[in-house]
C-alpha cells in the first residue's frame, strides 16, 4: 500500500507506515485460522461417525440380548438415535437424554407416580454422567420386562435375558 502521489506532487510513492507488512501478517493469520477450522470440522465429522456407529452397535446388542422384535427396536432407535449431526442447534446428547427421560417417565415408569411428564429445557450437559445413568436405567428396566410403547401406541413387553436378571 502506498500514498497517492496526486496530492503531494511527488513522483515516488511512499509506504503507509509498513501497511503492506500488516496486511501480509493478517492474511497469513486468516489462512492459518481457515486451515484450523477445516481440520476441526473434519475431526468433528469423524467423531459424529464414531458416535453414530457406536449407537447402532448398542441398539443391535440390545436387540440380540433382549430378543426384541422390529417394533420394539424401532422405538429404541427413535429414542437412542444414531442420527448424529453436530451442526444442529440441539446436540445428540440433549435430544437422546430428553427422549430417554420421556420413555422412562411414561411407558417404562415403575409406578404411576413416576409417570408425570415435565418438559425440560435442552441444555448442553457438563458431562455425560446423567446420560450414561439413563441408558443404564433403560436397559435395566428392559431386562426386568418393562413395557415400551410401540409406534402404533400399543404396549409391547420387552424381556431381558436371564444373565442380566441374575445380577
Amino acid at each position: 500500500a502506498v500514498v497517492s502521489t496526486q496530492s503531494t506532487g511527488d513522483k515516488t510513492p511512499t509506504p503507509l507506515q509498513n501497511m503492506d507488512t500488516l496486511l501480509e501478517g493478517t492474511y497469513q493469520q486468516i489462512i492459518a485460522l481457515a486451515d484450523a477450522d477445516l481440520q476441526t470440522t473434519k475431526a468433528l465429522e469423524e467423531f459424529d461417525h464414531s458416535l453414530s456407529t457406536g449407537t447402532k452397535l448398542l441398539i443391535l446388542l440390545v436387540k440380540l440380548w433382549g430378543s426384541l422384535d422390529d417394533k420394539q427396536i424401532a422405538v429404541l432407535e427413535a429414542c437412542i438415535t444414531s442420527d448424529v449431526n453436530s451442526s444442529d442447534d440441539v446436540g445428540w446428547e440433549e435430544s437422546v437424554d430428553a427422549s430417554i427421560t420421556l420413555l422412562l417417565r411414561t411407558c417404562l415408569a415403575k409406578a404411576n407416580r413416576e409417570q408425570s411428564v415435565a418438559v425440560s429445557s435442552l441444555k448442553l450437559p457438563p458431562d455425560t454422567t446423567k446420560l450414561k445413568k439413563h441408558i443404564a436405567l433403560i436397559l435395566e428396566r428392559i431386562a426386568k420386562g418393562g413395557y415400551v410403547l410401540s409406534l402404533s401406541s400399543e404396549k409391547t413387553n420387552i424381556k431381558g435375558s436371564d444373565y442380566f436378571d441374575k445380577r
